[in-house]
Formats: C-alpha cells, structure tokens, sequence
C-alpha cells in the first residue's frame, strides 16, 4: 500500500478519503428519494384526485330515482290540490245545522294499515325499498281519489226539492266548490296515472258498483243537502292531509312536529283498533 501512495500528497489523500467515506453514506438515501420520485411521476393524475369519498361512493340505482322522482311529483300535487281545497272550503257557509256522522257512502280508507306498512320484509325481486313503497301506495291512493270523484260527481248532480231565499247564496258557493274540487281532482288523478305509466305500472281497474252509494239520495232538501256536503267535504280534507302526511312523515321522520303528530295519531289509532280486535276475540270465545 506504501509503494502505490508514495509521493501522493497527503492532504489531498485525506480530502479524497473523506468524500468516499461520505458518497457512501449518501448514495443509499438519495437512491431512495430518486425511487420515491420516480413512482409519485409513474402515478397518474386521476389516482392522486380520488377521495376516500370517492372510493366508498356507490354508483346511483336509476330505478330507485325514477321512482322517487314520481312520487315527489306526486307528493307536490297532493300538496297543491289541499292548499286550493282548503282556500275554496273556507268560503262555503257551514252552519250549525250540520250533523257530524260516518254515512256508508262516505269512502273509508284505512290510514292505520297504510302507514305502519313494512316496506323492508319480504324482499322480492330485488325491488328497492323506493319502488316497492310506490307499488303499495298509488294503487291506494289512486282509488281514494277515483271514489271522491265519483261522490262529488253526484252531489254536483243533487236536485233541491225546497229552500229558502238564503240558501240561494249558499248553492252558488257550492257549485263553485264543487266545480273546482272536480277539476282539481281530475288533474291529480291524471298525474298518478302519468307516473304510473312513467315506471311501467298498470293502471289498477276501478269498479265504481263497489262503492255504497244507494242511501246517497239525489232529491233531497236543504237540510239534508247541508249534512251530504258537509260530511262529503269534511272526509275529502282528511284525505287529503292524511295522504300528504304519508308521503312527507315516513316513520323515521320524527324530528318535525307535525310529522311528530301524525305519528301520534296513528299510533292512538292502532292502539285503538288492537284493542277492539281483542275485544271483539275475548267476546266471541
């Protein structure tokens, strides 16, 4: 070793001594962060901008937004045709002449049934829980509406055997009414049947002959012609708020106090009606 070094300086032996110690000390380091480099450019821009939102994010089922795109139009119809129900019933004259009552030509529909409904068992065919709340829903309300429209049909056909000077007031109020609850109901009724068709459902047949319409005379006099009307026009503007309540208050909803409400009187209803059921078990056993 000696012999190669003799004559070479010795500073100059120390500095180079020095640079080698340092280059291999480095070089593995600066390897390393050239490699790191060189992956971060191979990676394409589109990975760096995916989230962690992103990679969870599910792709949107188009079934599921047509269906609860048809019921949110129908939900803003129902909607509508209460607010201009409730503005034309407040100009009809209701006097204390008027009797509370449940006649069998008054159209019932179960409420209690239709909103404690469970939409998650069975599951069949995949359905989601959107469609199959649909299928259930518009055939109900579909043929709510149809049963109104054929009562207020034939109260608009009444023939008046007697009244007074003052109850001429109260048939031009009527007529209107009536005019404009028909008209309204008609266009509801067009926009289920639209969006029935939109999500390939068939119209559900309507079978008028069902309804009890036989006590419902269409001679009457002024009285009884203020007791129809009243118990007609009471029963269309439960529906109305009941249906609308159904569509806005799912179960789950229980925050708002109006939804709050609703829930409530359902479930005094079916407590109500659980209780009857009982009864009526324990007296026939």
């Amino acid at each position: 070793m000696d012999v190669f070094l003799t004559g070479f300086p010795k500073k100059l032996l120390v500095a180079v001594s020095v640079v080698i110690l340092i280059a291999m000390c480095v070089t593995p380091v600066d390897a390393r962060s050239v490699e790191h480099r060189r992956r971060h450019q191979r990676r394409p821009d589109s990975m760096a901008e995916i989230t962690k939102d992103d990679t969870l994010k599910r792709p949107k089922n188009s079934n599921t937004e047509q269906y609860r795109n048809a019921t949110r139009k129908i939900k803003h119809k129902l909607r509508n045709t209460k607010r201009f129900f409730d503005q034309d019933r407040k100009r009809l004259n209701e006097t204390r002449e008027y009797r509370d009552g449940m006649p069998g030509w008054l159209p019932a529909v179960n409420f209690v049934d239709i909103h404690f409904h469970d939409y998650r068992t069975p599951r069949k065919n995949g359905k989601t829980i959107s469609e199959r709340k649909f299928t259930y829903l518009m055939p109900k309300l579909y043929k709510t509406l149809k049963e109104y429209e054929v009562l207020f049909k034939r109260l608009d056909n009444v023939q008046l055997e007697s009244w007074d000077h003052s109850f001429t007031n109260y048939i031009i109020v009527r007529q209107n009414l009536l005019s404009n609850t028909l008209a309204k109901l008609f266009s509801t009724i067009a926009e289920i049947q639209e969006n029935m068709v939109a999500v390939k459902m068939q119209i559900p047949p309507f079978d008028e002959s069902r309804m009890k319409l036989e006590t419902l005379k269409t001679k009457v006099d002024a009285t009884q012609c203020l007791k129809n009307d009243y118990i007609a026009f009471r029963g269309y503007g439960n529906l109305l708020n009941n249906w609308y309540s159904e569509f806005r208050c799912p179960l789950n909803k229980k925050a708002d106090k109006k939804c709050a409400a609703f829930h409530a009187k359902m479930k005094e209803k079916l407590g109500n009606k659980r209780f009857k059921n009982n009864r009526n078990v324990s007296l026939t056993s």
